[in-house]
């Protein structure tokens, strides 16, 4: 019994090592990212690991997962990066693959308030990962 425990520490500490190691190369890589590893920069940036998926849903659907997908509003706003985030929020609005991360974070107030977002109070969102 004692070893099967072991071996169960010892998995959970590999998956625990590969996810650390995914979300510190989706955050400093960049570019366009998949499902896995938008849900690695979400947790990077402090995100809820229970919204990670409906985040990575989100910029998916919002950005295609494009760290330089960027949109002009007819309001003369511009929404910047994978959660596309709106000039309005100021220095929130980046193109740097954790910042707009932590933006996202911020701003749906980690995971539980995703209103701000078209793509999800259109539905748009769901089936993206």
């Amino acid at each position: 019994m004692l070893a099967v425990a072991g071996l169960a520490v010892a998995v959970l500490g590999a998956y625990g090592n590969a996810a650390r190691t995914a979300a510190v190369t989706a955050r400093d890589r960049g570019g366009t990212l998949d499902c896995s590893q938008l849900e690695a920069l979400w947790e990077s940036a402090d995100g809820s690991p229970a919204a990670a998926f409906t985040a990575a849903e989100i910029a998916e659907a919002e950005s295609s997962g494009r760290q330089y997908a960027t949109d002009e509003d007819s309001d003369g706003t511009v929404d910047r990066g994978y959660w596309q985030i709106n000039s309005s929020h100021g220095p929130l609005s980046t193109f740097g693959a954790y910042g707009n991360a932590r933006a996202a974070v911020l701003i749906s107030a980690d995971g539980t308030d995703w209103n701000p977002w078209t793509t999800y109070r259109t539905g748009a969102y769901a089936g993206r990962c």
